[in-house]
């Protein structure tokens, strides 16, 4: 093999093994300028209102899902149609809190880009964030008062 072959070869490789290693993790301080940055798009309110549902459905940005996807939690499989395709980056693997099971989540690029999402679907639904959980009056009802029962800690 001439020796540009090999280089080349060589390069691809470390390129590869960059991308599986030098992952990104996504960490609370993103979670912070997502939210700050959606305070001067959209108002304290809704910052406040989508800091609150994503604290609850990450742990507080400390869940594995959210260190790997920049979100809380956006399976796949149901959401490929809404999501603008210049803001994620592909998908990863993950047991589903619900049921248990192995889920491919949306890998975010940023977390202001799903702050942002997480909004727009708000609106899109009139205001009706617990539609984010369930479409379940009595299960919508529960999840709001959860959300609502989470101190904000950005704003």
């Amino acid at each position: 093999m001439k020796p540009a072959y090999i280089t080349l070869i060589l390069i691809g490789v470390l390129f590869l093994f960059g991308k599986i290693f030098n992952k990104k993790m996504f960490t609370e301080q993103d979670a912070r300028t997502a939210i700050l940055k959606l305070k001067d798009a959209k108002g304290t309110d809704r910052a406040r209102l989508v800091e609150q549902i994503m604290r609850l459905e990450t742990n507080h940005f400390r869940s594995e899902q959210y260190r790997n996807t920049g979100s809380a939690g956006m399976e796949a499989g149901a959401w490929g149609k809404y999501l603008p395709k210049s803001a994620t980056n592909g998908t990863y693997t993950a047991t589903d809190n619900q049921t248990g099971k192995p889920r491919e989540f949306v890998v975010w690029r940023s977390v202001s880009d799903f702050a942002q999402f997480l909004s727009d679907y708000i609106d899109r639904h009139n205001g009706n964030f617990a539609q984010w959980n369930t479409t379940n009056p009595t299960g919508q009802a529960e999840y709001r008062a959860r959300v609502l029962s989470i101190t904000p800690r950005f704003l």
